[in-house]
């Protein structure tokens, strides 16, 4: 077994390896981290086979570790510890920040490294069951709204401290992207594959609940047909209430874990994190 830096041609058998243990993974976000971050993402293989993987994502101070998966085959062997030694060993000195979403059976595996839970995070869906609400031509005029690209980077700093601009203008670049704003929030969903629809990023300034709703319809209104999913801060009862009201069950728990400098992210503000 070896570790290597992943190639594109490996993004297949990646997503075959993620249903196979039932994680939501996106091939096209995959490809994206790649494109930005190509020296923190890496596979392990065995005999010129991919049988697990790691990734990194680095923004202006801090980075985000994603897709840390072992195929089912191979776990319990080490591998897993192997791939995230060699990235974290990589990037550990040259961020103040360094955090990921952890399954809670993994927290105390990362707490050996330094990590310190900040924040339960709630994996909520909605499968169609939505409560009647008035939505016209008119609330969906409003959402469309000017200067995307400035109330991004307006919100997202005051949100987590950092230009993040560059990785986040290409996330929500895609075919099927449908993008909301709001004088003070943004929304993004896109279609991860042919079941789900991956809800986020989504970020209000706090105290404008009235605008988080007006989203929550909208995107209900043009994705209802589809099975949404969205990860939550579960540590914000108004975000949590919102997606309540409008039928969203909590169906998985992860948490939010960070190393070294505490990059004080605003979780009030945030209705959805990225995928």
């Amino acid at each position: 077994m070896f570790i290597g830096w992943l190639k594109f041609a490996d993004v297949n058998e990646l997503v075959k390896i993620s249903e196979d243990i039932g994680w939501l993974l996106d091939g096209y976000h995959v490809k994206l981290m790649m494109m930005h971050s190509p020296h923190l993402c890496y596979g392990a293989y065995e005999d010129g086979k991919l049988i697990g993987a790691i990734m990194a994502i680095e923004f202006e101070k801090s980075a985000m570790l994603k897709y840390f998966m072992v195929s089912k085959d191979y776990q319990k062997k080490g591998i897993g510890t192997r791939m995230f030694e060699t990235l974290h060993g990589a990037i550990k000195a040259d961020y103040e920040t360094i955090y990921l979403h952890a399954n809670p059976n993994m927290i105390a595996f990362f707490e050996r490294y330094g990590f310190k839970a900040e924040m339960e995070v709630g994996r909520f869906i909605n499968v169609g069951k939505v409560p009647p609400f008035n939505f016209t031509n008119a609330h969906a005029k409003e959402l469309d709204g000017i200067n995307f690209e400035s109330v991004i980077a307006r919100i997202d700093k005051e949100t987590f401290g950092e230009n993040r601009m560059s990785f986040l203008l290409d996330e929500m670049e895609r075919n099927s992207s449908l993008k909301l704003t709001l004088p003070n929030a943004f929304q993004h969903s896109s279609i991860v594959n042919a079941r789900n629809v991956y809800l986020g990023p989504w970020q209000v300034r706090e105290g404008h609940d009235d605008e988080a709703e007006k989203m929550m319809r909208g995107l209900l209104y043009f994705r209802g047909l589809k099975k949404v999913v969205a990860d939550a801060p579960m540590g914000a009862s108004h975000v949590v209430d919102l997606y309540t009201r409008y039928h969203f069950q909590n169906k998985q728990r992860f948490i939010h874990m960070a190393y070294g400098k505490s990059n004080a992210v605003r979780f009030e503000n945030i209705y959805a994190f990225s995928l």
